[in-house]
């Protein structure tokens, strides 16, 4: 009786514990895929990590679940770290469990049914290293091109211009940015780091950021040690190295002070540089990307024009050079789509002055003071960066633009009716213009502007041409 009680109250447990790890395993297995939606595949790694250990403890290693984690932790190791060999170790391993097992639909790019594939036809032959090599291997996944059949030979150092890093403290994460010589043909580019007391580097491909920069982050978990080691590397298609920052054997290092704030429990950190790394505390100040841009310039001009006066409409022009004389306003307000492209606004305010009026059967015909003029309006600037940004613009628009003219064999005009006839002509209403210019830096935020306008006007014809000096603010 005794023994038939005993039985009979561990039999549930036994069949409880399993399936209480499981619906702990499933649930893991869904936060991971929550972060792979959101690119964070440290995140994913770590909680795939905890459910495979958890198949472990629980006894669930042959379990589908186990299988189905596999799976998923195949896919964070190609398509987060880059490193298709050791994520096929991974499907081989879940193929060894469920050999009908697929890759999850929502998971699934040519690229890993690729790798599954191979896994697949592999079989045992992938899966040799076991549970234990994919368990050490799992955290740490090497970039692509660590393996070392692939470093029969070190990558050169030249096509990288320069690197930086962030300001770094112990325990926070690093973003590094790298910028890439235009002359460096690579397909994909790597971030590849190692926390301080591990064997194996890590790699997480680095996202353009415009401007021939790349960007990626060592995380805060790599930065607890007292140093970080890191390399960039430039890859073919093949994945094999055509440059870098840095070697697998010879890294970069971030060393962190052990000077620890009580009020903050954090260390300060200093940083190791070589191979050229360089501290640039204004980078971002320096990029105007995403800024809105107003600049107010003055200027005047002159152009070649055609046609009849204004006042004295009975009066032809035949083609001759004139122009404002006083001049005019160009305020202009644009957005910087990127580090070299500005789309923008620009408006044409032109004071004339000169022109007399008329008296004619005692009535008066006066000159027309003015002139406005709209152009919308994209300028491209040959460098992203520094004080003197020189570029080149071109626009379409709409208005008028005025020039004044001096009939000399004309000497009835003025109050007096004695006067020499200056009378005006306008062209119009349809404009197009293209110039160019250079910003000089003042402040990361204020710009010095000086630029020269040519515009073409029709169906009443003009060609003139601007210059223009001013003052223009980023914010």
């Amino acid at each position: 009786m005794v023994v038939g009680l005993a039985l009979s109250v561990r039999h549930p447990v036994a069949f409880a514990q399993p399936a209480d790890a499981t619906d702990k395993i499933t649930q893991l297995n869904r936060e991971a895929l929550a972060a792979v939606d959101k690119r964070e595949f440290e995140k994913a790694r770590e909680l795939l990590k905890r459910a495979l250990d958890m198949c472990k403890t629980a006894g669930l290693e042959q379990h589908p679940v186990a299988a189905r984690t596999h799976i998923h932790m195949g896919v964070v190791i190609i398509e987060g770290f880059k490193n298709p060999e050791l994520g096929k170790k991974q499907f081989a391993m879940a193929l060894a469990i469920d050999p009908n097992i697929t890759i999850t639909k929502s998971l699934s790019t040519p690229d890993l049914e690729e790798a599954f594939g191979e896994a697949k036809a592999g079989g045992s032959a992938l899966a040799a290293g076991g549970d234990e090599e994919g368990a050490r291997a799992t955290p740490a996944p090497p970039p692509p091109a660590s393996d070392a059949t692939t470093r029969t030979a070190a990558p050169p150092s030249s096509g990288f211009s320069y690197h930086t890093v962030s300001e770094v403290k112990q325990g926070s994460s690093i973003v590094v940015t790298v910028t890439v010589e235009e002359s460096l043909k690579f397909h994909r580019l790597v971030l590849a780091y190692r926390e301080q007391g591990t064997g194996e580097f890590l790699g997480r491909e680095m996202e353009p950021v415009g401007d021939g920069a790349y960007r990626a982050e060592i995380p805060a978990s790599a930065t607890n040690g007292s140093s970080v080691a890191y390399y960039m590397e430039a890859q073919d298609e093949n994945n094999s190295p055509v440059a870098s920052r840095g070697t697998e054997t010879r890294p970069l290092v971030i060393s962190f002070a052990a000077t620890a704030k009580p009020s903050t429990g954090h260390a300060e950190a200093t940083v190791e540089r070589k191979a050229e790394v360089r501290k640039h505390d204004e980078e971002d100040e320096d990029d105007w990307t995403g800024k809105i841009f107003a600049s107010l310039l003055v200027g005047s001009g002159v152009g070649y024009t055609s046609g009849k006066g204004e006042v004295n409409a009975d009066v032809p022009v035949s083609g001759t050079a004139s122009g404002a004389l006083l001049g005019h306003v160009a305020p202009e307000v644009g957005y910087w789509t990127s580090s070299n492209l500005m789309l923008s606004l620009q408006g044409r305010f032109q004071l004339v002055t000169g022109p007399t009026e008329l008296m004619k059967m005692g009535k008066s015909y006066e000159p027309v003071p003015a002139a406005l003029a709209v152009f919308a309006k994209a300028s491209w600037f040959a460098t992203a960066s520094g004080n003197w940004r020189p570029f080149v613009s071109g626009g379409l628009g709409g208005g008028q633009i005025r020039h004044v003219v001096t009939f000399g064999n004309l000497t009835d005009c003025g109050s007096g009716g004695n006067q020499k006839c200056v009378d005006s002509v306008v062209a119009g209403p349809f404009l197009a213009e293209i110039g160019g210019g250079v910003f000089y830096k003042l402040t990361p935020s204020v710009a010095l502007v000086l630029s020269s306008n040519a515009e073409v006007a029709a169906p009443k014809f003009t060609l003139n041409l601007d210059i223009n000096g001013g003052v223009g603010f980023a914010f």
